[in-house]
């Protein structure tokens, strides 16, 4: 087990708890991390010290600064991606190998943000013989990023990458779940940087005492929110009094459009890969609906089955691993009883296999299904399950499937598997879903935005959008008209 401090600018005074919460692996339930358990008096603290910190160093302004300190903080990411993947692993139980990529991906992340860091620009404007304005953008101030534990380092690095590039400080206060390896990470940046002492402070403990204390606090100007629907409309509502700005990124019903000319030989693998081995099924965008032409449903849920027959399911530290385990018992209850309604009330196509003998019975381990045949108005085919379940449904033609693609309070991802560049072209611009991925599923670049419709969010993150997002524009007149009289 390793007990975690808060890690702290060089030089700075140490923070002392009294009070620690415990995170269990979910392949074995044995305790792996103690955390300090902060308190509102923490963040307050912690926002007066971000607010000195904006107002006292060039932070703000100095765009060679924040550049430096990402490109250090990136170079010692990569220094240590080994030891941060593993802990990822030990604590959201996802395949050793999806950890290291999901760590080493960052590395660019950072370092794209970086770049971005010296070039946060505006536009100017003529607007006469005497008279020009400017459009600056400057930083919000003080943010809050609250993370989720799917994929924590992932998550909260694309909100507080471009957070900082802005020249914001920022409280970061990750998912009790996985806060130990994302106080790793982010001790790289305030232990091995030049960052100056006050910008960035993690804050560990329960969503109902700390989180909700950053979000009520008047001294933070700006919510970036990663996490499921009811907590962000939360959020919103108890953010209102201040009328601090909120960026949410929230849950997700997926549909992949799987059309009769589509090679079946990617689409399939593709599928299986983005609903069940990645994360089992418990991430955002999950294509957790299955879409696909009549007339070649019988081929694809063939091939979907012996597909999910060969998956093999346990610990994430086993390199023979395909599937780990749900992050957390609550998750792990939640799908289950999804499943057993998925029984009752439709048709199951595939999985549902017997788990391992072997697997250790404190571990959150679930077997991917994938149900037909359901009502319209069912739970499984309506709400975000986070799991590895599948719903399965017909289409007759183009206008049937964006009809189905888009019957859903959710607007988050999709995906369109087709040879005709047409028709993909028809669907994509009909789902109404902030990403349509065509022949491929769950590529993700620092370059391009990502964000929801509907449901699924407010605001975007990544890419120039994603910087500007922590941004806010300001109008500056010049007036040069003589004097009159």
């Amino acid at each position: 087990m390793k007990t975690y401090k808060i890690p702290v600018c060089n030089g700075g005074e140490n923070i002392v708890h009294d009070s620690y919460f415990d995170i269990t692996n979910p392949a074995n339930g044995d305790i792996v991390s103690r955390i300090p358990k902060m308190t509102e008096g923490h963040v307050d603290r912690a926002v007066s010290a971000a607010t000195g910190a904006m107002a006292g160093t060039d932070w703000a302004h100095d765009g060679v600064l924040r550049a430096k300190v990402m490109l250090q903080w990136a170079d010692k990411l990569e220094e240590n991606i080994a030891p941060i993947a593993r802990q990822l692993t030990l604590e959201n139980g996802k395949l050793i190998g999806e950890a290291t990529y999901e760590v080493s991906s960052q590395v660019g992340v950072i370092r794209y943000n970086a770049g971005l860091a010296r070039t946060v620009s505006g536009r100017s404007h003529s607007l006469g013989r005497d008279s020009f304005a400017v459009v600056a953008r400057e930083p919000m101030g003080v943010i809050a990023v609250i993370s989720p534990w799917n994929w924590p380092v992932t998550l909260m690095i694309r909100d507080l990458a471009p957070a900082l590039a802005a020249g914001n400080a920022a409280l970061v206060k990750p998912a009790s779940q996985t806060a130990g390896v994302s106080l790793d990470v982010l001790r790289l940046l305030l232990e091995e940087t030049d960052i100056p002492p006050g910008i960035v402070h993690p804050i560990t403990g329960s969503g109902r005492s700390a989180g909700q204390a950053m979000v009520v606090h008047p001294g933070i100007d700006m919510i970036a929110f990663t996490g499921d629907c009811s907590t962000g409309r939360n959020i919103m509502r108890d953010a209102s009094p201040t009328l601090k700005k909120v960026a949410l990124e929230l849950g997700g019903k997926s549909p992949m459009v799987v059309c009769a000319d589509a090679d079946l030989d990617k689409a399939v693998p593709t599928l299986v890969s983005a609903i069940f081995t990645t994360t089992s099924g418990q991430i955002c965008t999950a294509p957790s609906r299955l879409l696909v032409e009549r007339s070649i449903e019988d081929e694809l849920c063939r091939r979907l089955k012996e597909a999910i027959a060969t998956i093999r399911i346990g610990d994430g530290l086993d390199r023979a691993s395909q599937m780990g385990p749900l992050t957390t018992r609550d998750q792990y209850e939640k799908v289950l009883k999804f499943t057993e309604m998925g029984h009752r009330e439709g048709h199951l196509v595939a999985g549902g296999e017997p788990l391992p003998e072997d697997l250790p019975a404190k571990g959150n381990f679930v077997a991917p299904v994938a149900f037909a045949n359901l009502p319209n108005d069912s739970s499984l085919d309506r709400e975000e399950i986070f799991g590895p379940v599948l719903i399965i449904k017909a289409f007759e033609g183009d206008d049937e499937a964006i009809a189905l693609a888009n019957d859903t309070e959710f607007g988050l991802a999709s995906a369109v598997f087709t040879e005709n560049v047409h028709r993909a072209w028809r669907i994509s611009r009909a789902i109404k879903a902030g990403t349509v991925w065509v022949n491929t599923y769950n590529r993700f670049y620092p370059e391009v935005e990502v964000g929801g419709y509907k449901q699924s969010g407010i605001g975007r993150m990544a890419g120039l959008d994603g910087l500007h997002e922590f941004t806010q524009t300001k109008f500056i007149n010049f007036d040069s008209i003589p004097p009159q009289g």
